[in-house]
């Protein structure tokens, strides 16, 4: 009997040396995350995607995706590279009066460096999110037409919990850019009605929300896309209120990979305002790859 329990404790002390002995893996330093813009087609007609003054360039289906990759250089802060891809399904050729319709069209919209993590917390609140700039000779297609240099500024997230159900979510994106030609945009710039002489120098935008969790995974939110610009044409410190969008929908947790807020939105205070015209859908979709 005395051998048994001899073996029973020589067996037991060598798994147990055995699990300790195995190594653990450190967490890989490497990380993809995404950030995706959805436009929609409008009420009108469900063919064109329009913005205030009822008139854009691209119909159907527009998705922006901002898509980073990130390696661990701190504790808090990691480098992040973020890819900007657009797709486009179907594009008129700049003609706003329903010309021949070309080939879908993915556009690579530039890669951005910079530094992300959280950059700042507090008891409720926590603002998270990147630090960047285009690359230089890496600029997307829009940059390469309007001859962009840098563009330096932010692409984050403020969370503030005011309770278990309310809370308030802003994306915080202000940005100034730099330009070898001042008076140089895009084909869709003009097409959709726009001066070239209202290219930006610098952007304050923010899009706040007012969330309502109903439980873990589902909740409502309604905000508004705010934006003050000046203009190339502008005298320095002029800001002008850019036309402000207003949304709401649903919030769906999926997953960590997937957070999907499907949306109605309209421009309650500018253009031709409230009308099936300037109305349309989309959504915001976001989530962690690995």
């Amino acid at each position: 009997m005395k051998s048994i329990f001899t073996f029973a404790f020589l067996m037991l002390l060598t798994a147990t040396t055995s699990q300790a002995a195995d190594p653990v893996a450190a967490p890989s330093p490497w990380g993809m995350n995404y950030f995706s813009f959805w436009e929609g087609n409008d009420l009108n007609d469900g063919k064109t995607a329009k913005n205030e003054l009822g008139g854009r360039l691209d119909d159907g289906l527009q998705l922006f995706n901002l898509i980073s990759t990130t390696y661990k250089i701190t504790d808090k802060y990691s480098l992040d590279l973020q890819t900007r891809l657009e797709h486009i399904p179907i594009t008129f050729n700049g003609d706003t009066k329903r010309g021949n319709p070309t080939r879908p069209a993915w556009r690579f919209q530039g890669l951005r460096i910079g530094i992300s993590g959280k950059l700042a917390a507090g008891e409720k609140w926590s603002l998270r999110g990147a630090f960047n700039t285009d690359i230089p000779e890496l600029n997307g297609r829009d940059a390469r037409f309007r001859k962009t240099i840098f563009n330096p500024g932010l692409f984050t997230g403020l969370n503030y919990q005011f309770n278990d159900r309310w809370s308030l979510y802003a994306i915080l994106s202000p940005r100034v850019f730099f330009y070898t030609d001042d008076e140089a945009v895009e084909p869709e710039w003009t097409a959709a009605g726009r001066d070239p002489g209202e290219k930006p120098r610098m952007i304050l935008a923010a899009s706040p929300s007012i969330n309502y969790a109903i439980n873990d995974t589902t909740g409502i939110r309604g905000g508004f896309d705010l934006s003050f610009r000046q203009f190339v044409e502008s005298d320095p410190m002029y800001l002008k209120r850019w036309p402000t969008s207003a949304s709401v929908g649903p919030t769906f947790i999926l997953s960590k990979h997937m957070t999907i807020y499907p949306y109605v939105q309209t421009w309650p205070f500018d253009g031709k305002k409230m009308t099936f015209e300037t109305t349309s859908y989309g959504a915001w979709i976001n989530g962690v790859i690995f």
